[in-house]
C-alpha cells in the first residue's frame, strides 16, 4: 500500500489539482497523513487549520483477489452557520464542495498496487473529534507485491525425493 499512499500524496500535490480547488475558492489540502486517531487529540488543532486528508485501509484477503477497503477522512474546520436563518449560508456550506472535489479528485486514482477507486459509503464522523470530519470510504482491488523473492515457493512432490542411506549411528557416552 507504500505505493497507493506515495500515489495520494502526489495527486494532492499537484498545482492541476491545487488549481482546481482554487478555482472552487476552496483551499486546497493542506496536510495529509495516515490516520492515527489525529482529529481526537486536542494537541493536534494546528494541523487541522485549513483543509485536511487523513488515510486508513484495512485488505479482505478471503477473497480470490484481495479487496483493500479505504477510508478518507475529509477534514475541515466549519466556523460557519449551516442553519435555515444564516445570513451567509452558502459560505457556510462550502465544504460540501470542498468533500466533492476530494471525491472527484479520488476517482480516478490507481497505483501499481491498487486497482481504481469505487465508492461505497460516506456520510459524516459522528466520533467526538476536535474539527468536523466528512467520510469518504471506497473498495478497490489489491495487488500485493512480493518483497523478498524468498517469498516464492517450489512445487514438487515427495515421490522425487532421493534419499540416501547413511543415517548417522547413535553414540552413547557413558557418564
Amino acid at each position: 500500500m507504500k505505493s497507493f499512499y506515495k500515489k495520494v500524496l502526489s495527486t494532492f500535490q499537484k498545482q492541476s489539482t491545487k488549481d482546481k480547488f482554487i478555482e472552487h475558492h476552496i483551499p486546497p489540502v493542506r496536510y495529509i497523513d495516515l490516520y492515527a486517531q489525529q482529529d481526537l487529540n486536542p494537541e493536534n488543532f494546528d494541523l487541522f487549520q485549513g483543509t485536511s486528508l487523513l488515510v486508513e485501509w484495512d485488505i479482505d484477503h478471503t477473497q480470490d483477489t484481495p479487496v483493500a477497503n479505504i477510508t478518507f477522512y475529509v477534514c475541515y474546520e466549519q466556523l460557519r452557520d449551516t442553519s435555515n436563518i444564516s445570513l451567509n449560508q452558502e459560505l457556510g456550506l462550502k465544504f460540501l464542495d470542498y468533500i466533492q472535489l476530494v471525491d472527484e479528485t479520488l476517482s480516478d486514482l490507481e497505483s501499481e498496487e491498487t486497482g481504481k477507486l469505487t465508492k461505497v459509503d460516506e456520510g459524516f464522523n459522528q466520533m467526538d473529534s476536535i474539527v468536523d470530519v466528512y467520510l469518504l470510504k471506497y473498495e478497490c482491488s489489491y495487488k500485493r507485491k512480493k518483497i523478498n523473492p524468498q517469498d516464492d515457493h517450489l512445487e514438487g512432490s515427495y515421490d522425487s525425493l532421493r534419499l540416501s542411506g547413511n543415517l548417522v549411528q547413535k553414540v552413547e557416552f557413558d557418564l
